[in-house]
């Protein structure tokens, strides 16, 4: 597998962060620690972070980003995560499906989503 700099958390971290003190830097060591005894936080950690840097990319790309402290981005990020309100960058599988796909799942979504339209 290559190696992709949008895949890698702590790359995008230290390009959205404010230059890290050894006390940030620990703490985002411990945050890839907990990633990789939780695949799920894992998951959910890196949606958020792509969500926030695909988010911030404009700015960053024109230059005019201010970058912020890591701890307030992770704090953030956990709170986000925790809340289920993080910026998710990854399409749930079942939007992918191409529309002739016909199976009771869909069904059942596309009526889900056809009440909620009407609201």
């Amino acid at each position: 597998m290559e190696y992709s700099r949008f895949d890698d958390v702590a790359s995008l971290l230290i390009e959205l962060c404010q230059p890290m003190n050894d006390k940030e830097l620990v703490a985002l060591m411990n945050v890839k620690i907990s990633m990789s005894e939780s695949k799920d936080f894992e998951k959910h950690y890196t949606a958020a972070t792509k969500g926030l840097y695909v988010r911030h990319f404009q700015e960053l790309k024109n230059h005019t980003y201010q970058p912020q402290r890591f701890s307030d981005i992770n704090t953030h990020l956990i709170e986000g995560i925790k809340d289920k309100t993080a910026e998710i960058g990854i399409l749930p599988a079942y939007t992918t499906t191409d529309s002739t796909t016909n199976s009771p799942a869909i069904a059942g979504l596309r009526a889900k989503i056809a009440k909620l339209r009407e609201k």
